[in-house]
């Protein structure tokens, strides 16, 4: 199989990654090592200042990369207090889980002028910078310039669109998932009070139009997309799914490059998970961290309402 591009050219935008808000990275850490993820080091967030200098953002994470697309875990740092780490803790009182959706374009300022003309009311990019352990020996900075919003523009988390500024000292193979088989992060589903709303406010935020069948509302990105329903939808999708509060975040789409070994490699290491007779494998909640993972063949739709 060809792979996608790792980054957009043009007027493209990807599903770039999903995070996750956790009180326990330990824990976190675990979860996602025995669905075949090795994880990226323990990284502090700093905001890269006019003058050079580093601030703490008040947040850090691990990563679990794919071949397209990565997976972030967050947590709060200790007495640090800003805008983005109060986002982070309130979002977890709410429930532990999926609370931030991140897309990629080639060009963050442009990008700007296009959502101001949208109706949005993005920041001006931020330089975060992270280090980030070379396979070849010594240290790198993985950097992004990151399009973020005023706390509470998007109600279903931290929504951010980002340019990476080194995708390639970003993805180094030895934290890159392969035993897995799992190569694309492909979807996200959100479940939300009123889907026609959410769906139209986020066509117009990526530049794509929604297309609604069978109670679900599903946007196509140039790499990977998104699907917005409704409770009853979510139940129907997810007949297990336990929703703590809305909006919500239930479920992240990954394509497998081979189904039947993503399927032996879990079963291997133990994981619960059913799979449907329809191409895809799903892992409950109760082993992702608060969300359902929706793993599949290319071509099978991971959210088909």
């Amino acid at each position: 199989m060809t792979l996608e591009p790792q980054t957009p050219s043009g007027d493209q935008i990807f599903l770039d990654h999903v995070g996750w808000f956790v009180p326990d990275m330990d824990a976190a850490h675990a979860a996602f090592e025995k669905l075949g993820f090795p994880m990226t080091p323990f990284t502090v967030h700093t905001n890269e200042q006019a003058d050079g200098s580093r601030v703490p953002s008040g947040t850090a994470n691990r990563c679990a990369m794919i071949r397209r697309g990565y997976l972030e875990v967050l947590v709060s740092v200790p007495d640090v207090d800003t805008a983005i780490a109060r986002q982070l803790r309130t979002g977890l009182s709410r429930y532990t889980g999926l609370h931030l959706i991140a897309f990629t374009v080639g060009d963050a300022d442009s990008t700007v002028g296009r959502l101001q003309v949208a109706g949005f009311q993005p920041e001006p990019p931020i330089a975060l910078r992270r280090p980030m352990p070379l396979d070849d020996g010594g240290e790198g900075t993985a950097a992004f310039s990151v399009i973020r919003f005023p706390d509470g523009a998007m109600d279903e988390g931290r929504i951010q669109i980002l340019t990476q500024d080194t995708p390639d000292t970003v993805r180094q193979l030895s934290v890159t998932a392969d035993e897995n088989a799992l190569d694309m992060l492909s979807g996200i589903l959100l479940c939300v009070a009123d889907p026609s709303e959410a769906a139209q406010r986020y066509a117009s935020f990526v530049g794509h139009r929604a297309d609604f069948a069978d109670g679900v509302y599903q946007i196509a990105l140039d790499r990977g997309g998104l699907a917005i329903c409704g409770p009853d939808a979510c139940r129907r999708l997810l007949p297990d799914v336990e929703i703590p509060d809305l909006p919500f975040m239930p479920a992240v789409a990954i394509r497998s490059a081979d189904i039947d070994k993503t399927a032996a490699f879990l079963a291997g290491r133990g994981v619960t998970m059913a799979r449907p007779d329809d191409g895809r494998v799903i892992v409950p909640p109760e082993a992702g961290m608060g969300a359902a993972f929706i793993l599949h063949d290319a071509g099978i739709p991971p959210f088909a309402g």
